[in-house]
């Protein structure tokens, strides 16, 4: 038996790696609580996962606060204050149950889907290019800050139609909007945070307003200003009749877009560099064979797993693996690891792009709220590995055994990796 007593996965040597954990974890205790920061309950045997994630009504979607760590008397008093700048968070689409997330998932799915997608890969493969031509011809550079953030964030952004000048804002108000999910932040981080989702939120506004002053439009944001929801609360685009989402619905959908439609393709492409650093003949059979591309990303996606953890919360007392867990509690289910289930992928930690179960894996969740991004995930990092391998013959990863990963265990990430191309 492995000693779990003191499992902490707020501990940075747990973040930087914790896949012998999650593989005691399988085996030994597969649903378990937690009793660090408000105390919550991680499942990660992918059975157990495919079970939560299939039952809305008793793993509920409205779990309020993403964060894990009570607030001190102290930073409630300073949120209190600062409130106005914040505004009235939403649920409406990670964080909401049917009906309410089935109306607001039609509102963008057309947007996502692979037909629309398609449209953007001339744009996808240019800015490749263009972020590979700016790379410095000698020396070192972040390829963080230099294709992975970029790539994403100006994607999503010619979807929302808003200016890719922006790319720097967006980065820094989606760390600051997923910094506190599994993470220990002092006070001062947490403001900060909040402080950043709040200029976010400024942002969206001054957008949603450009909107408003002119309808008609094309783009994702220009669909949710003009939609129309009857009493029922289905969707009819372009009826003249029914409310119209609010300023803060609208918010809180673009802020999710925002932030899931960059995190995880910088995260897949950041960790892949990692891998083909490590594991250089699949980087030369990629610029051999590029077909071999999409079962490639699979794979990355099933051993990275870039949203690795998700929330949800019991509305009544259930039974899981044979753990009772009490309802009104925090139930993190762990793709990460269910990914890596040996049960259902063996040799989990090999990588292997010929594995034929790949649909089994969870990187983009499963069910309801399966990613409506992705297609465009998939898309961005298919067309990113063409035009790198294409574009470059060998590289280092400079600081391969000192990654910087960033303090949360749910959306663990590489913040800066060191590359030197030849």
């Amino acid at each position: 038996m492995t000693d779990l007593t003191d499992l902490d996965p707020f501990d940075p040597g747990f973040i930087a790696c914790p896949f012998p954990t999650y593989a005691a974890l399988r085996e030994e205790q597969p649903v378990v609580r937690v009793p660090q920061g408000k105390g919550f309950w991680l499942v990660t045997r992918h059975d157990l996962v495919r079970e939560v994630v299939a039952d809305t009504a008793t793993f509920s979607s409205q779990v309020g606060s993403l964060g894990l760590v009570p607030p001190s008397p102290e930073l409630m008093a300073e949120l209190k204050r600062i409130a106005p700048r914040i505004g009235n968070e939403v649920p409406t689409l990670l964080t909401l149950d049917p009906p309410g997330h089935t109306r607001n998932r039609r509102l963008i799915s057309r947007a996502f889907a692979p037909v629309a997608v398609r449209a953007y890969e001339p744009l996808a493969h240019e800015i490749c290019r263009e972020l590979v031509a700016s790379w410095p011809t000698h020396g070192p550079f972040d390829f963080v800050r230099s294709f992975a953030v970029p790539l994403p964030v100006r994607v999503i952004a010619r979807g929302l139609d808003v200016p890719d000048d922006r790319v720097d804002d967006f980065k820094r108000w989606s760390d600051a909007a997923v910094a506190p999910i599994g993470a220990r932040l002092t006070d001062a981080e947490m403001i900060e945070s909040v402080l950043g989702s709040a200029a976010m939120r400024e942002f969206i506004l001054e957008q949603i307003a450009r909107k408003r002053s002119r309808s008609g439009g094309a783009d994702v944001l220009a669909n949710l200003v003009d939609a129309r929801l009857s009493d029922a609360e289905t969707t009819d685009l372009g009826s003249a009749t029914g409310r119209q989402l609010t300023d803060d619905e609208i918010v809180s959908i673009v802020r999710q877009l925002l932030v899931a439609g960059n995190e995880t393709t910088t995260n897949l492409l950041t960790q892949a560099m990692v891998r083909f650093h490590d594991e250089p003949e699949w980087w030369g059979r990629m610029r051999d064979d590029p077909s071999i591309i999409p079962s490639v990303v699979e794979e990355l996606l099933r051993i990275t797993a870039p949203s690795g953890v998700n929330q949800r919360k019991t509305t009544r007392e259930v039974t899981l693996g044979g753990v009772t867990i009490p309802a009104g509690e925090n139930v993190l289910v762990v793709y990460l690891s269910a990914n890596h289930d040996e049960r259902v992928f063996p040799d989990p930690e090999r990588f292997d792009p010929t594995r034929p179960n790949h649909a089994e894996h969870f990187a983009f969740g499963r069910g309801i709220h399966f990613c409506p991004g992705a297609s465009l995930a998939r898309m961005e990092a298919r067309i990113a590995l063409e035009e790198l391998t294409r574009a470059v013959e060998r590289y280092t990863v400079v600081d391969r055994d000192r990654l910087s990963w960033n303090e949360t265990f749910q959306l663990r990430a590489i913040r800066r990796l060191t590359v030197q191309v030849g």
